[in-house]
């Protein structure tokens, strides 16, 4: 898939700088991945969806050329997925197919690859193929609850499509029985009634009558009110036109007024309409009058924000579970990565964000609070892509080998899948809304 002339398709873009960047070692590869990441997401943020192309699509080439096995594989899996959701955006259905099956080689593990996967064969038509590849994804992640509609949603979609299937073929086989029933009946061709030649001469006279009547038959033809197959027409007051001349109404011209050229006095008094200064929002840049774009970056806010929020989750085990009074929650934020920022396009703000971070969380067992499990979790892709309530990807979930035997069972019904990573997902899905509120 080529970038054309610096963008997408031949489009030329905002981003030459990136797009013809080519870095020789692996460090500057990957930091130059991170910036068209950041970028990429600002793009679809805005729905700036070509430009969003041509940024994964250089990504892609860029981690191509990283013989590090999984780790570069992973991070394609990402950009392929992403460049499935914008490919889709733009009506490029099939390539958006071919994306996201490159996400799913690239990394069989990753959640979103299926289900781009799923998005785009739905787009397609293909039901069947849609539906395995939502399935998929949720046995990957069993706790997604957007993944459930989905799949509820292809499967009425293919009950619907069997039926007009089945009715279809009841209704082409009834016609099949119906003509072997009553086979069609021939038509006797109609006779030529025999036309007696005039053999009489007509006369000068009659000639010449013959000759204006079909003079006079042509012209009603040609120009009868409603025959405008010749391109004329006839106007209100008689008068035949072309077809194109507009005739305008008496009420038209009173909301008209005169038109007619005027004559200027140059000792008539002027009025003041020279143009005013545009009023200056508050909070934005005063050469961007006209407001067409706006950015602030409030990532040091978003991450400090969001930390707290993250340490405040927890679940506590209810009766009926097989630890009740149990209590799981998060004792630490690593690896926290990303970046938030607002941006006011011509009035209207909208806002970028996206994050990555591990949790270290904690899980106290029996009623003296002495037996504890501990493990981490990975959340790679917090970003305004994911609706809230429909919750979130996680990775690398890991129980430590100090865990009490047999907690595993537990763990992952109210860890992994459930519980406290519902309660995660609440506390991000309460941060974004913390931060429109905010901005």
């Amino acid at each position: 898939m080529s970038l054309g002339m610096g963008g997408f398709g031949g489009v030329p873009s905002a981003h030459t700088d990136v797009l013809s960047a080519s870095p020789e070692d692996v460090p500057s590869k990957l930091r130059l991945v991170e910036e068209i990441k950041s970028r990429g997401r600002a793009c679809v943020g805005c729905k700036n969806y070509p430009d969003a192309a041509s940024l994964y699509t250089k990504g892609i080439e860029v981690l191509s050329s990283i013989t590090d096995g999984d780790s570069a594989k992973k991070e394609a899996a990402i950009l392929y997925s992403n460049r499935s959701l914008v490919l889709l955006q733009m009506g490029k259905v099939s390539e958006a197919l071919e994306s996201a099956d490159s996400a799913c080689e690239n990394d069989p593990t990753y959640v979103k690859a299926h289900w781009r996967r799923g998005q785009a064969c739905n787009a397609l038509g293909h039901t069947a193929d849609a539906l395995a590849s939502f399935e998929r994804a949720l046995s990957l992640e069993p706790a997604n609850k957007a993944l459930k509609r989905e799949i509820e949603a292809a499967k009425a979609k293919k009950v619907h499509e069997e039926k007009l299937m089945a009715a279809a073929k009841e209704a082409k086989e009834a016609e099949a029985e119906a003509e072997i029933a009553e086979p069609p009946k021939l038509v006797a061709p109609a006779k030529k009634e025999a036309v007696k030649a005039n053999t009489t001469k007509p006369t000068s006279s009659a000639k010449s009558s013959n000759k204006n009547s079909v003079k006079e038959d042509e012209d009603t033809d040609m120009f009868t009110s409603s025959d405008h197959v010749r391109g004329y027409k006839i106007r209100s007051d008689g008068k035949k036109t072309s077809f194109f001349d507009r005739e305008i109404s008496e009420e038209s011209k009173q909301l008209i007024g005169d038109i007619a050229p005027k004559r200027i006095d140059p000792n008539a008094p002027t009025e003041d309409n020279a143009p005013k200064p545009l009023p200056v929002t508050e909070g934005t840049s005063a050469w961007n009058k006209a407001g067409t774009w706006e950015e602030r970056d409030v990532t040091s806010w978003a991450k400090e924000t969001l930390e707290a929020a993250l340490l405040t989750s927890e679940y506590i085990l209810p009766e009926g579970s097989p630890s009740p009074g149990a209590r799981a929650t998060v004792s630490k934020v690593s690896k926290f990565e990303g970046h938030t920022s607002y941006a006011t396009v011509r009035g209207k703000k909208r806002y970028i964000y996206e994050f990555a971070f591990t949790l270290d969380w904690v899980l106290t067992l029996g009623d003296d609070h002495t037996k504890t499990c501990h493990g981490k979790v990975t959340f790679p892709d917090v970003d305004g892509t994911v609706e809230l309530g429909d919750g979130y990807d996680i990775v690398d979930y890991h129980v430590d080998g100090s865990s009490p035997a047999g907690t595993g069972p537990l763990l992952e019904r109210f860890v992994r899948d459930g519980g406290l990573r519902e309660s995660i997902h609440n506390k991000i899905d309460d941060w974004v809304r913390l931060l429109r509120a905010t901005y």
